[in-house]
């Protein structure tokens, strides 16, 4: 009885351990996605906004998740996105106000994987469009941030001067209603937020400044995407297999 015991034991660990392993990483789309999941975007390039009613765009490359590079984690392709539909609400001592908004992210491979900046004769039109030129991997739209449903508020010093920085804060929901291979995966409503029907997928955070501009008009700076481990479903049926055998064994133990 005790080697089936110890028998046992041993399998309900090497699930779990399984279980564990899988539960590290999810194949989203061709890219293995790190739980835990931190979208690092070590580029943004926007535009400045000044008039209400004006509206906000810009676009990027997720250069890391989970501290991973991106590149290792979907054997060599890139993530790039683009933004736009933040329009200019209103402004307080607080801050800047934008109401709407739309986040895309593309998986690029071969010759799609073409992202780049400051080309010689390149502008802004070029790069949305090698930002734009792959798979769409993850659609997302704007969640409200406030009572008044704005969705995305910036902060700044120096407005309207060479020397202009700043960050920016929003929530986002994955839109289920357009593509995106990833949008399953990410739509979990795992951040807390308190207005806009109900909580949002994912959390973005921007910093910027306008001391290096690519082009005229525009800033440059990161922008982090954050949200809530999606583990798939058969890993947790496995996990929870792998606990149950192992909650069998110790309670047969103390019974002897």
């Amino acid at each position: 009885m005790r080697k089936r015991r110890t028998k046992l034991l041993a399998a309900g660990s090497v699930l779990l351990a399984a279980a564990t392993s899988q539960a590290l990483a999810v194949d989203v789309g061709g890219v293995d996605i790190p739980l835990g999941i931190t979208f690092s975007a070590g580029q943004i390039y926007t535009n400045v906004p000044v008039v209400f009613g004006d509206a906000l765009t810009g676009y990027g490359k997720i250069d890391s998740i989970n501290s991973i590079a991106t590149g290792d984690l979907c054997g060599g392709c890139e993530l790039t996105y683009v933004f736009d539909g933040y329009t200019l609400d209103s402004a307080d001592a607080t801050g800047f106000y934008f109401d709407g908004g739309s986040v895309r992210v593309y998986m690029g491979v071969g010759a799609t994987k073409d992202f780049s900046t400051r080309d010689a004769g390149s502008s802004v039109a070029d790069d949305v469009a090698e930002a734009s030129n792959g798979t769409l991997w993850l659609t997302l739209k704007g969640h409200a941030i406030n009572a008044a449903g704005n969705t995305f508020r910036s902060q700044g010093e120096d407005v309207g001067t060479p020397s202009f920085t700043g960050h920016g804060f929003g929530l986002l929901d994955v839109d289920t209603g357009a593509g995106g291979v990833a949008n399953a995966v990410f739509d979990s409503n795992g951040v807390v937020a308190a207005h806009g029907g109900g909580n949002a997928d994912f959390i973005i955070g921007s910093s910027f400044n306008g001391l290096a501009p690519p082009y005229p008009d525009t800033l440059a700076g990161s922008m982090d995407l954050t949200t809530t481990a999606v583990p798939e479903p058969e890993t947790y049926a496995l996990m929870l297999s792998a606990l149950g055998l192992i909650g069998y064994v110790v309670r047969r133990r103390r019974r002897v």
